[in-house]
């Protein structure tokens, strides 16, 4: 189907002059009879319907412009209807992208009140795409202690970006993230930032909450599931759990390093050392088993002993040479 034409384009001023010229002319005449200068203005009226021709073609007439203005007009409905239809259905080459997108389970379905995603990289994937939709707020829980080491270079150019962006961000740690000096790094690299982080003796859930809108809620220790809840009510909830939690949290000075002289955690190693529990250390120090837990952890790590009896004979003797 031909494009309706536009007035603007067919009938321009010489399309024009030559018409009238032809009317006062009497309305018939012949081709050969118009100059040659004068042809592209009379294709223009023919392509808009202002001059036919008659009989066996040898004489031409001018038609009723009232005609032509209703054929146009009839012509641009009929493109307006066409454009509407058109405007209803997504352009071939997007509808392709578009039955891609809703197949992928990572965000297919992405609207529903509560979804279950599973997978380290597609948790991560919709997490930082919501991050990106975050405007005012983050509440962070983390337990766990330690930060993984090599999340804390992302975890301080993510800080820097939200609180460029003006995110109001609040996060609640383990009190082994004071016995972790990478991580506490971090904390007083977020902190001088203006972010505010908090240690809780207890156990939480893994759990990000952004804008008191959208919450994300880890299914497992191994952070393998996750939920993500939109539904108002339950966001309400859990926003109103941290908020508990970090009225009961501890304030932390993190630009403070971690082992200050007054600490009593420098002496566990020589309890340990001593035979001593992990019970009997947290009471002699005055600490919870939790914390003193989480030190157990690191220092097994670092002297790779598997049971605690291994860790105190390894212990033995550290500071005498």
């Amino acid at each position: 189907m031909n494009e309706p034409w536009s007035e603007g384009e067919l009938l321009d001023d010489a399309a024009r002059a030559l018409y009238l010229a032809l009317l006062a002319d009497g309305g018939l005449f012949r081709v050969d009879e118009v100059s040659p200068a004068d042809l592209p203005a009379l294709g223009r009226l023919l392509a808009a319907r202002l001059v036919s021709s008659q009989l066996d073609g040898s004489y031409w007439t001018v038609m009723d412009p009232r005609a032509a203005a209703g054929r146009l007009g009839a012509e641009l409905r009929a493109a307006g209807a066409r454009l509407l239809a058109q405007a209803e259905e997504p352009p071939p080459q997007l509808a392709e992208l578009i039955r891609a997108y809703d197949r992928e389970p990572a965000i297919s379905d992405a609207r529903a009140v509560v979804r279950q995603v599973t997978g380290k990289p597609l948790i991560q994937q919709r997490l930082e795409h919501l991050a990106l939709e975050t405007g005012q707020e983050m509440l962070m829980a983390q337990p766990g202690g330690a930060r993984p080491a090599a999340m804390l270079p992302h975890a301080r150019r993510a800080a820097r970006e939200w609180r460029e962006r003006g995110l109001e961000l609040r996060t609640i740690y383990q009190p082994g993230a004071r016995l972790d000096p990478p991580t506490a790094a971090y904390a007083a690299y977020a902190s001088g930032l203006g972010a505010r982080i908090r240690v809780l003796d207890e156990d939480f859930r893994r759990m990000l909450i952004m804008d008191r809108r959208i919450a994300v809620v880890a299914g497992g220790t191994e952070d393998q599931v996750a939920s993500f809840v939109e539904d108002p009510v339950l966001v309400s909830v859990l926003v109103d759990a941290f908020e508990r939690d970090w009225a009961r949290a501890e304030r932390v000075r993190w630009e403070e390093p971690a082992a200050v002289g007054d600490d009593p955690l420098p002496a566990l190693p020589a309890l340990l050392a001593q035979g001593m529990t992990q019970r009997q250390a947290a009471a002699r120090l005055g600490l919870s088993e939790r914390t003193v837990a989480a030190q157990i952890a690191r220092l097994r790590a670092q002297y790779d002993a598997e049971t605690l009896f291994q860790l105190g004979w390894q212990l033995r003797g550290v500071g005498d040479d």
